[in-house]
């Protein structure tokens, strides 16, 4: 339907049978909203392969209802259903290299991260090891003009005491 206020969206709607779903089972469709009057779209003949993507999700939507209603005696032959249901709308070439290329560039991400977190650490601990040197450097020097000072209140007190013995 078309109107003055027609917006076009894709909603949560209970099916009847629309695009090969089961009645029933809430599915996203494409939707007018007019006036607030909300109408699935039918757009027509779609290629195969959307009707069985279509179809496997309808295939899953069922499994996770009847698990929600505990109407499934085996969760895992329920998991299984879906996971292959996934798996099959994966394996379009398309989609594969699609999620393939983001997998890779996850990856990609994930190690570049890595070696710039290495990088900062190994920044960091050059850094430490500077200020320690430096700290070291600065205690040593430290340390030596005490002794310096030392050995010139040594001398003076030497210098005195003789000077006191010649007096």
């Amino acid at each position: 339907s078309s109107g003055i206020n027609a917006e076009c969206t894709t909603m949560g709607c209970p099916s009847t049978g629309q695009y090969g779903t089961t009645p029933g089972v809430l599915f996203g469709f494409p939707v007018s909203v007019v006036d607030g009057v909300v109408s699935v779209r039918e757009v027509g003949q779609l290629p195969e392969q959307l009707t069985e993507i279509i179809a496997l999700q309808d295939k899953q939507l069922q499994v996770e209802k009847q698990v929600a209603l505990g109407e499934c005696d085996d969760l895992e032959i329920a998991v299984q259903v879906v996971e292959a249901a996934m798996w099959k709308i994966i394996e379009n070439p398309k989609l594969k290299q699609e999620l393939d290329d983001k997998e890779a560039t996850r990856i990609a991400n994930e190690e570049a991260e890595r070696k710039a977190a290495e990088a900062r650490a190994k920044e960091e601990a050059k850094r430490k090891a500077e200020e320690e040197a430096m700290r070291k450097a600065a205690e040593e020097e430290a340390a030596a003009l005490a002794a310096e000072e030392d050995d010139e209140e040594d001398l003076e007190d030497e210098e005195e005491e003789e000077e006191e013995e010649e007096e």
